[in-house]
């Protein structure tokens, strides 16, 4: 399913740039119990003053260094998919059900859809019906001086 073509067939006005972010990490290392102290990382942020003491957040950080751990021992890589990372519309963000609703309404619509022309199709297919339309014409004409020219006969005859 392609979220942002949902959302947009559900809010049509909707910018897709400013109102809605659709995003897919790839996948992304999920820790199992007890690896995340086998990896704890402390990271230098800056150092305290000479009396300070240091605080977390401002003079260092904790984080997982994954080259520490074994993948399929330690952690598993998930596959999380497309989400809505970010949601400014005033209108409640949709559900997944209805995102799903959204897209195959989306793609039937599409497929319903009829072709688009190119600009070389579209002056040939002009061409055709200019040209049945010359013959049409011109059977006409042609049709008419025959009328014409029987009328003559018979008055003059």
């Amino acid at each position: 399913m392609n979220i942002a073509l949902a959302i947009m067939y559900l809010y049509p006005d909707a910018n897709s740039l400013h109102d809605f972010i659709v995003q897919d990490n790839g996948p992304e290392p999920i820790l199992r119990p007890g690896a995340e102290t086998k990896a704890r990382v402390r990271y230098e942020i800056k150092l305290p003053e000479i009396s300070e003491q240091p605080v977390e957040g401002v003079h260092y950080r904790h984080g997982i260094d994954y080259n520490l751990l074994t993948e399929g021992e330690d952690y598993d890589l998930v596959e999380r998919g497309p989400y809505i990372a970010v949601w400014k519309l005033k209108v409640p963000q949709p559900t997944e059900a209805e995102l799903q609703a959204a897209w195959e309404a989306y793609q039937e619509a599409e497929a319903n859809k009829p072709p688009v022309l190119t600009e070389l199709e579209q002056l040939q297919q002009e061409n055709l019906w200019l040209k049945a339309q010359n013959n049409a014409l011109s059977e006409r004409a042609d049709f008419i001086e025959d009328l014409i020219a029987e009328m003559a006969t018979q008055v003059y005859t």
